[in-house]
């Protein structure tokens, strides 16, 4: 049953830090991008950037969040995505 309160998926910590912008440190336009392999010849690789971030106040880790946009985009493609483990 889901408590309603983010955790850490590395510790278990519900301390997490507000959700801030993630960039990186050369440039306010670089940004973390998740991608698939191509579907097939000539299509484009499904890209989507991740925006945002919490950290967690226990052990460090950082956990990445797509913006509300990616996230749709995300979830129109997700049945005809293959990834790199299978």
């Amino acid at each position: 049953m889901a408590t309603g309160v983010l955790r850490c998926g590395v510790c278990g910590s519900s301390r997490l830090t507000p959700a801030g912008q993630l960039r990186t440190y050369e440039s306010q336009t670089n940004r973390l991008r998740l991608k698939f392999p191509r579907p097939r010849a000539y299509k484009l690789r499904p890209t989507f950037d991740v925006d945002f971030a919490r950290a967690c106040l226990d052990c460090g880790a950082l956990l990445p969040f797509l913006s509300d946009v990616d996230l749709r985009l995300l979830n129109e493609a997700a049945d005809g995505l293959t990834g790199y483990d299978t």
